[in-house]
């Protein structure tokens, strides 16, 4: 069935990955400077996207204040990509590192808890696209970790609300990558 998904763009460089990945739903894109918390109603969810250019979360929250309100607020559930994980990070006061080295590729996580974003995968292992300098080493209250890699918490949920993220990119379609089942068992969830 069609979801009616916002897509909150925190001016990533796969956005149009994301639409593809998403295309057999009505998608709505906002900018992640612009979106107001009312702008979310009527949605079926919301997709923090990862980002690019405007700066780290961890640093700059009053960038991603509007964002962050709407992580805290809403109702309608979220799926954060990256940057969007970091802001889910961010809004329950999770501590961030920066990372020695930029990782950019295929990486292993280790899955750490059975949970439904999990459906249809045959090990405890997920081979994901990464893009990030920047990892969660302590998730802030309210917020679990359901895998991992070397780096730190990969994939989390909140413990009351629908709302998911994974620290690398599902939407990327590349070879090996199999993160997109977390994409995909998250919008069944709805």
């Amino acid at each position: 069935m069609r979801k009616k998904i916002l897509i909150i763009n925190n001016e990533t460089h796969f956005i149009d990955d994301l639409i593809t990945c998403l295309d057999q739903h009505n998608i709505e894109i906002r900018h992640f400077q612009a979106v107001q918390p009312r702008d979310v109603e009527g949605f079926d969810c919301i997709v923090l996207s990862g980002g690019g250019t405007a700066g780290e979360v961890a640093d700059n929250a009053q960038l991603y204040k509007n964002e962050i309100k709407i992580v805290l607020e809403s109702k309608v559930p979220i799926f954060g990509i990256c940057e969007g994980f970091q802001v889910i990070g961010k809004a329950f006061n999770s501590d961030f590192q920066v990372l020695r080295s930029y990782r950019k590729g295929i990486n292993k996580v280790h899955i750490l808890v059975d949970d439904p974003i999990f459906s249809g995968l045959e090990n405890l292992e997920l081979r994901v696209f990464e893009y990030h300098h920047i990892a969660i080493k302590k998730l802030g209250k309210e917020l679990i970790s359901l895998a991992e890699s070397v780096d730190g918490i990969e994939v989390m949920k909140h413990e009351h609300k629908l709302i998911y993220a994974s620290q690398f990119h599902p939407e990327e379609l590349k070879v090996g990558n199999n993160g997109y089942i977390l994409l995909k068992n998250f919008l069944s969830m709805l």
